[in-house]
């Protein structure tokens, strides 16, 4: 789920509720309502990364898996409001649970790991270039904004062989850790950057918001959503608010079986 400047609308596509269901819908919210908007383009697919290239004006989706991760996707897709395009097949190799952003100031979308990675792609509309293979660990699951006043990528947690606490920050040329403390470790969490500051909430078992300054984590809020994983959040700019829709929760299973998801469907908005 991404927002899109120019249409002001906050876009998502696709998705799980596993097993019975993955898509390939396209919904746009307006503040007040949802609209499915389209139900072709990119196959049905989850575990895609998706953002907003404000220079060219399009929503921009790479990779993803597809149910029970039979085929995963090395795929680039655009949306401009009306359609989707498929711009290129090649460039990163087939990822899942990847993170991407855009980087305003260099008008590149940075895209890093998804489960087997730890390198890092650009999209400058055209093609896609490895410009890193250095930095965060091999992770998945993590979450990645982009700080428009600091003009630096946030990359927080996600899951290597357990879930990690870590924040990174991505200028365009290196990765720098900036912190080993803050929230608990987490992966599958949300992060969306409005104003000043880049907001983090949840993932698997937490109900917690916290804040990036630039300098530390700062919680500021322990009630709201309930707790939940892979919950998109976007931030719409215009309404001065973080949007956050669904997720799922882990439900608690009998020994030597598979645990069951339940999946949720509500909509949820923090103001500033």
């Amino acid at each position: 789920m991404v927002y899109h400047d120019s249409r002001r609308r906050v876009v998502l596509f696709g998705g799980t509720n596993f097993p019975s269901l993955i898509s390939s819908d396209t919904w746009e919210w307006d503040g007040q309502y949802w609209t499915e908007v389209a139900d072709t383009g990119p196959a049905a697919r989850s575990g895609h990364a998706i953002a907003y290239d404000r220079a060219r004006d399009r929503t921009v989706i790479f990779g993803g898996e597809s149910n029970q991760g039979s085929t995963r996707f090395s795929d680039t897709w655009t949306w401009d409001g009306a359609d989707w395009t498929q711009v290129a097949d090649t460039g990163p190799r087939p990822f899942f649970r990847h993170a991407m952003t855009y980087d305003g100031a260099r008008q590149q979308t940075v895209l890093f790991g998804g489960i087997t990675s730890g390198e890092t792609w650009e999209w400058d509309g055209t093609e896609w270039k490895q410009v890193s293979d250095d930095g965060p660990s091999l992770r998945g699951g993590h979450a990645m904004a982009y700080d428009s006043v600091r003009q630096r990528v946030i990359l927080f947690g996600g899951q290597t062989t357990v879930p990690t606490n870590d924040t990174w920050e991505w200028d365009g040329k290196q990765w720098s850790q900036r912190a080993e403390f803050g929230p608990p470790g987490r992966s599958d969490h949300a992060m969306a950057c409005g104003g000043n500051r880049t907001l983090m909430f949840g993932g698997a078992g937490f109900t917690d918001t916290w804040e990036w300054n630039g300098v530390r984590w700062v919680q500021i809020q322990d009630m709201g959503p309930s707790a939940r994983m892979s919950a998109p959040m976007a931030y719409d700019s215009a309404r001065g608010r973080a949007v956050l829709f669904g997720g799922g929760v882990l439900g608690v299973a009998p020994v030597g079986e598979a645990p069951s998801y339940q999946y949720l469907r509500d909509t949820w908005e923090l103001a500033d």
